[in-house]
């Protein structure tokens, strides 16, 4: 759901508590259209917390998080702005790469032509895979299908756990494009991952949990 409007994601004072222990507290930032933020931190530091508490998934202990100025468990069509690819890729074993594709496209409610959904599977280097089952794919090749997904949905905020975890280095390469594609067309990444993004031309504002 794109716009051309400059749309701004801001979080205020945000703490984390799981179980007994503290994540992290008093995190401020703000994201807008075209911009990336990259969450940076060790193991257990809470990034995976986060990107949960920015979907809507988790409340945070304290703080609020606002889309264009408003609270965004009161903003009516915030969850359908976003894109989100956690550890699991979210693929299903039991159909084909394409069918995948064609399955995700009705949930989200697109109209794609099958042709378009062909060039998407070949963008994700996954062209003569395209009528194998999932479950025979191997783990980066079931990343590469969720990130197919991504540009299937057409949503405003890319919010990504990980996202080039099992992925050889030439296809981060590519992916680092539709991401640049993604930001090009006013859109709005939010990734938290252990491996450096180049996204030329686009503010990237960094965060680390500790």
């Amino acid at each position: 759901m794109r716009t051309q409007e400059v749309s701004v994601l801001k979080a205020n004072d945000l703490k984390c508590v799981k179980g007994n222990s503290e994540l992290f507290s008093g995190l401020d930032f703000s994201v807008q259209s075209g911009e990336a933020l990259v969450v940076e931190g060790s193991n257990g530091s809470g990034k995976t917390s986060l990107l949960r508490i920015l979907c809507g998934f988790n409340q945070p202990a304290t703080g609020n998080i606002t889309w264009c100025d408003e609270p965004i468990e009161k903003h009516e069509d915030y969850q359908q702005q976003i894109s989100y690819i956690g550890h699991q890729s979210g693929v299903k074993l039991d159909l084909t790469v394409l069918e995948n594709l064609i399955f995700a496209q009705r949930l989200v409610g697109t109209n794609r032509k099958e042709s378009e959904i062909k060039e998407i599977i070949r963008t994700v280097g996954l062209f003569k895979q395209r009528n194998v089952l999932a479950r025979k794919l191997s783990a980066g090749q079931k990343r590469r299908v969720a990130l197919a997904r991504l540009q299937l949905e057409d949503r405003m905020i890319w919010i990504l756990d990980e996202p080039l975890t099992a992925l050889d280095k030439d296809f981060v390469t590519e992916f680092e494009m539709v991401l640049k594609k993604h930001l090009d067309q006013n859109g709005m990444l939010i990734v938290a991952t252990h491996r450096e993004l180049k996204v030329a031309t686009h503010l990237v504002i960094r965060i680390c949990l500790s």
